[in-house]
């Protein structure tokens, strides 16, 4: 019982603590999540949510620049130094593994 209230207490300490960031995935963030990133602001957020749900997650900082408009090079900068991470996503497969086994002396 008292590890999830030392847990919560951490956190809460962490986030008062000025010049501590914490990590929030572009890719992955809620508007609440994105609007707590020094920088973005409600309306930021929401054009972030809907160009990731229209084209697809961002796959680096100038696609992000990019696709949203009024964050250029200097904002992402500052996007990235506020706690703002791009994860790529991860490539698709080309194709399935051949998994066929040969066994001796089996015929087809």
């Amino acid at each position: 019982m008292r590890i999830p209230f030392l847990s919560a207490l951490l956190c809460l300490l962490l986030a008062l603590v000025p010049g501590v960031v914490l990590a929030v995935e572009v890719n992955q963030a809620s508007a609440e999540q994105l609007v707590a990133v020094r920088g973005i602001g409600p309306k930021t957020a929401q054009i972030i949510i809907a160009e990731r749900e229209r084209a697809g997650p961002f796959a680096s900082w100038s696609d992000l620049s990019d696709r949203v408009r009024g964050i250029g090079a200097r904002k992402a900068a500052a996007l990235q130094a506020a706690g703002l991470r791009i994860t790529p996503p991860a490539p698709a497969s080309a194709a399935p593994a051949k998994t066929a086994a040969k066994t001796r002396g089996a015929r087809p």
